[in-house]
């Protein structure tokens, strides 16, 4: 522990700049971030560097992406999104999102995400499956993209009196999900990504059953403080499910680099946490604070394989292209 000043990113006083010792001793990509050419750069990837991050799939604003390559060339593979919290359900956005996407792949994106959250249905009307955003789909396979999507949200923000719980206007939870089947059967033989296991690892079993019926089904690990939650409730399930279906399981943090973002336990923090979960037996406190779940917040490690952390590390990334 540290005497450092207890912040949202370190309520137990941990210091980060001394990480745990490792079990995995190789390269680890993040294949799920959000990083942007702004001030506090050099802080994340001090973090990132200490925790032996090597490589980066990055959801970057398209006019950062040349500055950010010019500086950190081959670390960086960039994930084509537009600004989806600008997103308006017209044609001239949808017409700028097409035309972004043929740029992100000119510049070499393998991949495009749908952030298709509640908010989206609820605020827009927009679901992947829609009238509006099929075009955009479709261009997205003309150009040879795979995907990632974003659907559903912490289950709790569907509860009675949360952001979600006007089902009229959101949909019901089980409902999300309607439209990341359609994207499975629409784009096979395409992989898609489930962002945050799929939005549901408080339930280990639903993503082991959409996993069987589709075969071009992905997840990553990304979200910490909603992952470290889910993982809590029911670790032996949730290891079951990774260890069972490996082969297609990413490691992600969903660390956002912004300029607000300057500290280093604000980075430092969400490696920590995933290192804990996937390479320890810690059961305890979660060092990061977490107003969505119980108090105090847990973190509860699995103890992976070795052979299951080569996997979600570096091999699938590797299958994906993301490394050498």
């Amino acid at each position: 522990m540290s005497d450092a000043p207890r912040s949202p990113a370190n309520r137990l006083g941990i210091d980060y700049r001394h990480p745990p010792a490792r079990r995995w001793s190789g390269p680890i990509v993040d294949a799920h971030c959000h990083i942007t050419n702004c001030a506090p750069l050099s802080t994340f990837f001090e973090a990132a560097d200490l925790y032996g991050m090597s490589r980066f799939v990055t959801m970057s604003p398209l006019p950062d992406v040349e500055p950010l390559r010019r500086t950190y060339g081959d670390r960086l593979i960039f994930n084509a999104v537009p600004s989806f919290r600008d997103l308006r359900a017209t044609d001239e956005f949808r017409g700028e999102w097409m035309r972004d996407l043929t740029t992100f792949r000119s510049l070499g994106a393998p991949l495009c995400k749908f952030w298709m959250a509640p908010r989206m249905r609820g605020e827009h009307g927009v679901t992947v499956d829609g009238a509006w955003a099929r075009p955009v789909v479709d261009h997205a396979l003309d150009l040879g993209f795979e995907f990632m999507i974003h659907v559903s949200d912490p289950v709790e923000w569907f509860a009675p009196g949360a952001r979600y719980a006007d089902a009229a206007r959101y949909g019901t939870r089980d409902a999300q999900y309607d439209q990341l089947e359609w994207l499975l059967e629409y784009a096979r033989p395409r992989r898609v990504i489930a962002a945050h296991m799929a939005g549901s690892v408080h339930d280990p079993d639903f993503i082991a059953e959409l996993m069987r019926r589709h075969d071009n089904l992905w997840i990553d690990t990304s979200a910490t403080k909603w992952i470290a939650r889910g993982v809590a409730l029911a670790p032996d399930r949730v290891c079951e499910l990774i260890i069972r279906h490996a082969d297609r399981v990413l490691f992600g943090s969903d660390l956002v680099v912004r300029a607000q973002f300057t500290d280093f336990d604000h980075y430092a923090s969400r490696y920590w946490a995933h290192q804990m979960m996937w390479e320890s037996d810690y059961r305890g406190e979660s060092p990061i604070d977490d107003p969505d779940g119980p108090q105090p917040p847990r973190l509860a490690g699995l103890t992976l394989p070795q052979e299951t952390l080569r996997q979600i590390y570096v091999d699938n990334a590797r299958r994906w292209g993301f490394i050498d």
